[in-house]
């Protein structure tokens, strides 16, 4: 055989091997490459009534809930103002898509949140038995 003909084979199975390799990649599912995430797109205060607006992905199988928490960060020595609200486990959608969800949050007794406030919020996937995977924390501006 001519060097033309040997260099010419290689770069033909060179090029086969792309083609099936990417194939075989564009037909891979998109959930390979996901994981269990929660993102905090928004913290609204209407009136005393406290919710968060946020973005959450999981894979199928996993019966997550979320739990999500408000806590002034004002640095202060007084107690501390909380909220917070659940989804049970179970009741969100896992199934790679990424949602929308928003979360209505209940202030503990003698809570009181105001516009300007800075709080801290969490945002984190539970487990029927428990705690689950971690999820977001931000400090925002009410």
């Amino acid at each position: 055989m001519k060097t033309g003909r040997i260099t010419a084979r290689i770069a033909g199975t060179a090029a086969a091997v792309a083609v099936l390799g990417g194939a075989a990649l564009a037909m891979a599912p998109t959930a390979a490459a996901k994981a269990n995430v929660v993102s905090i797109d928004k913290v609204t205060l209407d009136g005393q009534r406290l919710s968060v607006n946020l973005g959450y992905s999981c894979d199928t199988g996993y019966t997550f809930g979320l739990a999500g928490k408000v806590t002034k960060a004002d640095g202060k020595a007084d107690p501390v103002s909380t909220a917070t609200g659940t989804v049970p486990a179970g009741e969100i959608t896992c199934d790679y898509k990424t949602r929308a969800l928003r979360l209505n949050l209940e202030q503990a007794p003698g809570s009181h949140f105001a516009p300007g406030d800075d709080v801290k919020v969490t945002v984190d996937f539970t487990e029927e038995n428990g705690p689950g995977l971690s999820g977001e924390e931000i400090i925002t501006t009410l």
